[in-house]
């Protein structure tokens, strides 16, 4: 049984450990990897139990005389929004109720018991509904093994053997509900509804023919906080518009035929006239554009930098104003959900300028055109949002 313990808590290790070496996936949704110290959690929390075998069912006994008490400490790691694991460890006295012979029984019909069990848990909520980092009720089923090691007054029925020796103790098979309500990102309140499967030698209760039962059943109901260990939240990979990188690449090779073109022709032109170079102002604004992806008006990290470069330009420039004019491709949707799409790009971008580089809203104008004007030729590159200085 030594081993057994080592295993599950190794199983456990190796859960969380593991989830640092795999791509981090749910429902075809990319996450990125965190640290190892991220996504665990600990509960502390205490309930009630009930025996059900046939035998305390028919003891014609009240709900109340047959309920023991047990407290319960666990801890896991979420190793993505759907899926993770958890160790539990708990303890507790069982009240019996039926009157059976008893092998080994010294003191009245109650006996106590310690216990763990190792468990696979299904985040529903997210699976069903979507991830949901703020939603408040998640419902987890969850499916396991374990051991429970029954004692009588807090000591080994079998005072003259070891530990593990001729003892009262078992495998576990359990299934349960957990139901978490979330108070903040770091702490929530829990109710852990379980069974436990295990063989029925457990009670020390024997048929009167000295047989045992092979099965009985314990039920479960703890409640308590649970407390989240390192960053919580799992973070959406922001995955490249392919479209986009082929149409950029496509540009590159031109601009680098033009080049070729451009060195093959005689470094000097003496019948050209001379050229008086133009002096440039200093912060003289270039139209700065931001892409978006298909159906999408929020800004990706790549596009950031565009958004920064044009308020970095108005803060240089005190009495200059930009005008953002958004667009939206011709080849997906339709007109007037076109229109509304790039209103919202407009907006988005405008937001990111007043809001996160504290620029005052009245040197931002806005505007979009849907798909009734297409300022480019490539149909991918109109889902943009285009600066003008004013």
């Amino acid at each position: 049984m030594k081993k057994f313990s080592l295993l599950l808590i190794t199983a456990l290790f190796a859960f969380g450990m593991g989830a640092q070496e795999v791509q981090n996936v749910s429902n075809g949704t990319v996450y990125l990897k965190d640290k190892a110290g991220d996504h665990w959690f600990i509960g502390l929390g205490g309930g009630t139990n009930i025996y059900i075998t046939k035998e305390e069912n028919d003891a014609n006994a009240s709900i109340g005389d047959r309920l023991g008490w047990m407290g319960q400490f666990e801890v896991g790691r979420w190793n993505s929004p759907i899926w993770g694991a958890r160790l539990v460890l708990d303890g507790g006295l069982i009240k019996h109720v039926a009157d059976v012979p008893r092998v080994g029984v010294n003191s009245g019909n109650d006996h106590n018991w310690l216990g763990g069990h190792v468990d696979l848990l299904w985040n529903m909520s997210n699976s069903l509904a979507g991830y949901n980092p703020d939603r408040v009720w998640n419902f987890i089923p969850y499916v396991g093994g374990g051991y429970l090691y029954g004692l009588i007054d807090w000591k080994k029925p079998g005072e003259d053997n070891s530990m593990f020796k001729s003892q009262n103790q078992t495998l576990t098979w359990n299934v349960g509900l957990i139901n978490n309500f979330q108070i903040s990102r770091g702490v929530a309140i829990f109710l852990d509804l379980g069974a436990r499967i295990f063989q029925g030698n457990f009670d020390y209760t024997l048929y009167h023919d000295g047989s045992h039962r092979e099965w009985d059943l314990l039920l479960t109901g703890v409640a308590g906080l649970k407390f989240g260990i390192g960053k919580q939240e799992f973070t959406p990979a922001e995955l490249m518009d392919y479209n986009l990188i082929n149409d950029l690449n496509s540009q590159i090779n031109r601009l680098r035929a033009e080049n070729e073109d451009l060195r093959k022709r005689p470094e000097f032109c003496p019948e050209c006239p001379e050229v008086v170079p133009t002096v440039v102002e200093e912060n003289v604004y270039v139209p700065n554009v931001v892409f978006f992806r298909i159906d999408s008006y929020k800004i990706d990290k790549g596009q950031q930098v565009n958004v920064y470069n044009t308020a970095e330009y108005l803060k240089a420039n005190p009495n200059a104003k930009v005008n953002i004019v958004a667009y939206a491709d011709r080849q997906t949707g339709n007109p007037a959900y076109n229109m509304a799409l790039s209103e919202k790009r407009a907006k988005a971008v405008a937001n990111a300028l007043i809001n996160e580089y504290e620029i005052d809203s009245s040197r931002v104008s806005v505007d979009w055109k849907g798909d009734t004007e297409q300022p480019y030729a490539e149909n991918d590159w109109n889902r943009v949002a285009i600066f003008f200085a004013e």
